[in-house]
């Protein structure tokens, strides 16, 4: 295992306490239908910071990946036969329920848009349900559980936008972390500078 391996392994399990940490500051595990609004801040604000911190792992593992050339994909498959069913009946076909995914590449801010201050005029106040934040922890969740799955994906992806010109994913400043633990925070301000130099051949090998 080399020095970086060792601080990505390192820096996920850090992230992955912090997250139980997140989640029991307001009781999440116990499923709560309401929690406080500003206990509901808190708890965001600190997912924000993680979801950062967890993407850019994730990132920094992908540019590290060597990826395999491309085989081609096989032809489908035949689908298989609708069961013979009494005259009048139909199968019944539900709705796909996908659960929250963390994104990994952050959609492009757009800087362009109507000025001035947001309206306030429909702002509610009082308890709020808890369930988007627990939908955000259980997509963090699933990303630390298996990072290496995911990090192979963004790297296709990266490896497709590089192919068709896109420019390179821009990278912000680092993320202060060092309210969650210092280890967090130490590293959270080492990932930007480790991701810029990974992206540095960006243009070079596209």
């Amino acid at each position: 295992m080399n020095a970086q391996t060792d601080i990505l392994k390192r820096g996920l399990e850090h992230a992955a306490l912090a997250v139980l940490d997140a989640s029991a500051l307001a009781n999440l595990h116990l499923g709560p239908k309401r929690i406080g609004r500003g206990l509901a801040q808190r708890v965001s604000g600190r997912l924000r910071i993680l979801e950062t911190i967890v993407r850019r792992l994730i990132l920094l593992m992908a540019l590290g990946l060597q990826l395999a050339p491309t085989q081609p994909r096989p032809a489908p498959a035949n689908p298989a036969p609708e069961p013979d069913l009494p005259e009048g009946v139909e199968l019944a076909i539900f709705p796909r329920l996908s659960p929250r995914r963390l994104k990994l590449l952050p959609a492009r801010q757009a800087f362009e848009g109507p000025g001035g201050f947001p309206d306030i005029s429909g702002t509610s106040y009082g308890p709020v349900s808890p369930r988007k934040l627990m939908a955000r922890i259980a997509a963090l969740r699933r990303v630390i559980a298996a990072p290496e799955a995911h990090a192979l994906r963004l790297a296709r992806t990266l490896k497709r936008l590089q192919k068709n010109g896109e420019p390179k994913p821009m990278v912000g400043a680092a993320t202060p972390a060092f309210r969650l633990s210092p280890e967090l925070g130490a590293l959270a301000t080492l990932l930007p500078a480790q991701i810029s130099a990974g992206l540095e051949t960006w243009e070079s090998s596209g």
